[in-house]
Formats: structure tokens, sequence, C-alpha cells
């Protein structure tokens, strides 16, 4: 589990983002929104260490993120970056590399790695290109490796960073059907979503960014109905409730 308290994050001493505290909770999907540039990327960055904090707090498994090794951060918290190097392997390969927090040096994989590498690349629906090189996958096609890699990682909480980019309304959906399913067997999975709509259909909290500031953490009904979104985004909301529950859309 992860907490900020009072987190300030920026880049060269000047804020992007201040005092925000937010957690978040196992077993559920939290979609992590706001304009673009409103800091959500370098809110993950800096939950993750791969850049200094400005001030407060950031609690991992109630610990003090500095007293956590990079290894042992990783094998708590799997990152699934918004843009990553694309090398020249296969795509059963790349997935493997999501295993390299739990083996020692030499790296040598072992069963329990091939196994949950086979089932992430199940989950993201990838199995089919598993052989094919990275180079020659379509972007989508790519995105699902990502995914998968993430995937194989294991660990407690999931942070995604766009995870939806490149993939056509199908998959989309099947991302997010994929973040419930994780959720629903006790992880924390937190995602950077641009697709409104989508985000309050499929999480399970919503938390806004906007103004240098969170905004919003709760429930997406609550977040509509506190009209919330439409003063950090500068568009109108509107729902219509069917047998599936409430569906949204730009009004």
């Amino acid at each position: 589990m992860i907490e900020v308290r009072n987190l300030s994050v920026g880049y060269g001493g000047a804020a992007v983002l201040s005092g925000v505290t937010m957690s978040l909770t196992p077993g559920k999907v939290t979609a992590l929104l706001g304009p673009n540039g409103c800091g959500k990327s370098t809110l993950l960055k800096t939950v993750l260490g791969l850049q200094p904090k400005l001030g407060g707090d950031i609690l991992v498994d109630g610990t003090p993120s500095g007293q956590i090794t990079p290894r042992q951060l990783a094998q708590k918290v799997t990152y699934l970056a918004q843009s990553r190097n694309t090398p020249n392997i296969s795509a059963r390969r790349m997935v493997l590399h999501g295993r390299f927090p739990y083996l020692s040096y030499p790296r040598r994989y072992g069963r329990e790695d091939y196994e949950m590498v086979e089932k992430a690349l199940q989950w993201a629906d990838a199995a089919a290109f598993a052989d094919r090189s990275m180079e020659e996958l379509s972007g989508g096609q790519r995105q699902k490796v990502y995914l998968a890699m993430a995937l194989a990682q294991d660990t407690r909480t999931i942070l995604m960073d766009e995870p939806t980019t490149f993939l056509d309304v199908a998959h989309q959906l099947d991302v997010m059907a994929t973040a419930r399913r994780l959720a629903g067997e006790g992880k924390a999975v937190l995602m950077v979503l641009h697709d409104l709509c989508l985000a309050l259909r499929w999480a399970d909290e919503t938390a806004v960014l906007a103004e240098g500031k969170l905004l919003f953490q709760g429930a997406p009904e609550e977040a509509f109905e506190a009209g919330v979104l439409d003063r950090a985004f500068g568009v109108r909301l509107a729902r219509v409730m069917t047998e599936g529950g409430w569906q949204y859309y730009y009004g």
C-alpha cells in the first residue's frame, strides 16, 4: 500500500503539485485524472523515487520510501511507464524483464518465473505474438507486451501511466477489465487515464489533480456530483442510468 502525506513534487525546486495527501487502497482501481501538464506522471515518478520529492512523506507498506532499496521497492510496486525503449528482443524475453527484482546475480530464471510470464502474456492478450521481435510489433501490440511485463512483476501495488495508449476501444476495455481483475485479487491499482468516461465507468475511486493540488479523491459518482471534473477539465459531463450502471458522456 502506498500513502503520500503533504507531498510536493516538481522540477528544479519549482513545485508542480503541493500538499498532496492520498492513499491507494488494496482491492481497488484508482483513476488518476487531470489536464495535461498537471503533474500526474511527475507524481508517479516521485513516488517511485525516479525523481526527488520537494517535501512531504511517501510510505510504502508503512515504511518511509527512503528506507527501501530500489530492489525492495520493485518487489512491492510495479510501474508501467508512459514511454519506453523498444529493444530488438522477443516479446516473451521483454516480459521476462518483469522478473528481474526477484533474481540474484547472475540472473537465472526458474520455473516460477517462466510460469508467471506465460500467465501475464495470457492476461494481456499478448501470447499470440510472444515469439516475435518487439521491433516488428505495432504500437498496440507493444503496449500489450509492456502490460504483460508489468503483470509479470507480480506486486501488490501497480502504477500504470496511460496504459490504454495506442489501443483500440475493445482492447482499452480489456485493459480496464484486467485492472479490475487484479484489484479483485487484492492488489492496489492506480491508472493515469485521459478518457474520463472510461475512468468513471470502470474505476472504484478517482483522484483529480488540477490547479497545483489534489482537488478530490473518492468514488466516481461523488466526483461527478461535485462537479470537480467539469471544473478541472473545463468540460460538461452528463450521465444516464443503464442496466449496466451509470454511463457517462460529454454533454
